[in-house]
């Protein structure tokens, strides 16, 4: 084979290269373009709101006999249902004792001292400052009352101090509270007898 040949040989082999290269890359494109075009669009789901949680909090009687159960359950307009209800220490025999709605969920709790030492009584922290009183069974703690609001019974019983806090229980029927002033300074600390409604100064401050 001459030079020549040979030259004319190797630049058809280039040229039939080439030429196939090209075939390869144009099939390979519209190959792509039909996958592009025959898949489905890609949908984008929004993200979910969190499911509202249920909050809850119990506490056990000091003979472990009976439990105090609440239910913090909030709803969709910002308020705040509050359910408790008492149960024996195996969490059979449950029943209501209280139910409330509110707007700040806060507004109520279970203290660690709820319960009075015979069982008989136990009482809820409201507002921090004061107290919802009950009968253990759930039945009205008097006639014609389910429970006491040791804070309205003060602001209708003694001038010039309002409840801070009420610290727990004294003794079976007694709990203790105490005061501030209308300057916002430390008042004296009271007994609040259950189930008379009574109140008593104590000489000293707790």
């Amino acid at each position: 084979m001459t030079k020549r040949h040979q030259i004319e040989t190797s630049s058809f082999i280039i040229i039939a290269i080439f030429i196939s290269s090209y075939f390869v890359w144009r099939s390979n494109q519209n190959f792509q373009n039909q996958s592009r075009a025959s898949s489905p669009p890609k949908i984008i789901v929004p993200s979910l709101n969190p499911v509202l949680q249920i909050e809850t909090a119990s506490q056990i009687s000091p003979d472990g006999t009976k439990n105090l159960k609440m239910k913090k359950i909030p709803d969709s307009d910002g308020s705040f249902a509050f359910v408790f209800t008492v149960m024996d220490g195996s969490g059979a025999n449950e029943y209501a004792l209280y139910t409330a709605k509110v707007q700040n969920p806060d507004n109520l709790s279970i203290p660690f001292n709820t319960w009075s030492p015979d069982n008989k009584y136990l009482y809820i922290q409201k507002n921090d400052n004061g107290a919802l009183v009950f009968k253990a069974t759930g039945e009205p703690i008097t006639d014609g009352q389910n429970y006491f609001d040791v804070e309205e019974i003060f602001t209708d019983k003694v001038k010039n101090v309002t409840p801070k806090i009420v610290t727990g229980w004294a003794s079976l029927t007694l709990l203790i509270v105490n005061t501030v002033k209308e300057d916002k300074s430390k008042g004296p600390s009271y007994w609040f007898e259950v189930p008379s409604k009574a109140i008593f100064q104590l000489s000293s401050q707790f």
